[in-house]
């Protein structure tokens, strides 16, 4: 956050994976605002890359129920969506103050908890596999591709299919009338024509339109914050902290949900004292730069409807438990080489752009309109996934 990035996101991968969809699919996704390809994912891949080789525990692995892991990536990303953020960023919106985290956070507990009891009836997705050991480099060769977009984007010329919110826009009436800092002041960026062109002005504060008509006064204008996807720290201090990221989080197991799983299910504790520690120290941190505010309302980029929060974050939570790991898990060990895992990072990058496709992400003004109907569906075939599984292994 001090460097750019939106608040109390320091590190959500349910929130970069889905600016990075918003990339390459913005366009038809309505993502405009939340499209730019995250450095920190990129870093994060190939530090846990670095380290998987150097401690020669990069082993391709795979074959454990694909189709099962990417609908599971699906309906995580949905539900991290529906709450604004993952099983990371719930932690870290808590160490910024932010109240309205803790029903998330209640939601992951009531996930983990409906997950061990599977777990406890014999649920398994079964043992993966030595693999192809090309397969093994699914993930990191993709990081490679998004880091040339990055770069090219950056420092070339965006490719025209490609959607990038620029940078401190603010969608001051989403999808009609946006403006970004230009200079000293703002330029209009839409409404505009065919050709791009803005067909309106900036006159006395206010947006207003070639024939006279005023889009949004002047209090209006000064009010709106900028767009998440806007809202970002230069390239190179993300990729290099996603790089120290990836190396900590390869060599310490982290998983934001596994301390808790481990602690019920078998009274161990060492991953939960990892968790621990990133609230204390997203803590701290805010505290010392000034950045901590406590309250329910008012957060940025949340919203505080308790019971939807709760029942988005035991939906993505259950699928995680199934999954075997949090998102960010699932990203470290597609980067030791489990193809298992890649697949589960594509079904929530699929997941995000269905989730804007179909409208069902959550703002700051509350839930979707159909995000009700949409856990619902996702919790029961997250029931039925975890009752074949289960049969399976009885």
């Amino acid at each position: 956050m001090s460097q750019g990035n939106p608040g109390n996101m320091g590190l959500c991968i349910a929130c970069f994976l889905r600016d990075i969809t918003g990339f390459f699919v913005g366009g038809s996704t309505n993502q405009a605002a939340v499209a730019y390809i995250r450095p920190e994912i990129v870093g994060i891949i190939l530090g846990a890359l670095a380290a998987a080789l150097v401690t020669r525990e990069f082993r391709p692995r795979g074959g454990s129920q694909p189709v099962v892991r990417f609908v599971l990536g699906f309906i995580f990303m949905v539900g991290a969506l529906i709450f604004l953020g993952c099983t990371v960023r719930a932690w870290l919106r808590l160490g910024g103050g932010d109240l309205s985290a803790l029903w998330g956070i209640a939601g992951i507990v009531a996930g983990v908890i409906i997950g061990v009891v599977f777990l406890k009836r014999g649920f398994n997705l079964g043992r993966a596999k030595a693999v192809a050991r090309p397969l093994g480099w699914l993930l990191p060769a993709v990081a490679v591709v998004l880091l040339v977009f990055a770069l090219v984007s950056a420092y070339g010329a965006k490719p025209g299919w490609a959607t990038v919110t620029p940078e401190n826009a603010r969608a001051v009436v989403p999808g009609q009338v946006v403006v970004a800092p230009d200079g000293d002041g703002l330029k209009v960026l839409k409404p505009a024509d065919g050709n791009g062109d803005p067909t309106a002005s900036i006159v006395d504060g206010a947006v207003v339109a070639d024939d006279g008509t005023v889009l949004a006064d002047a209090g209006k204008v000064a009010a709106t914050k900028p767009m998440p996807g806007g809202k970002r720290a230069a390239l190179w201090v993300s990729l290099i902290a996603g790089l120290a990221i990836g190396v900590v989080a390869q060599r310490s197991r982290f998983c934001s949900i596994g301390g808790i799983r481990d602690a019920i299910l078998v009274r161990r504790y060492d991953l939960l004292f990892g968790v621990i520690g990133l609230l204390i120290g997203a803590t701290v941190v805010n505290l010392m730069l000034g950045q901590y505010v406590v309250g329910f309302e008012g957060q940025p980029v949340a919203h505080n409807d308790a019971l939807g929060s709760f029942a988005a974050m035991t939906v993505a939570t259950f699928a995680a438990v199934l999954l075997g790991g949090c998102p960010f898990r699932q990203v470290i060990m597609g980067a030791e080489g489990d193809a298992d895992s890649f697949v589960a990072v594509v079904g929530m990058l699929v997941g995000a752009g269905a989730t804007h496709f179909y409208n069902l992400a959550s703002s700051p003004l509350g839930l979707a309109e159909n995000a009700w109907p949409a856990l619902g569906v996702m919790a029961a075939i997250l029931v039925a996934v975890a009752l074949a599984g289960s049969r399976k292994t009885a």
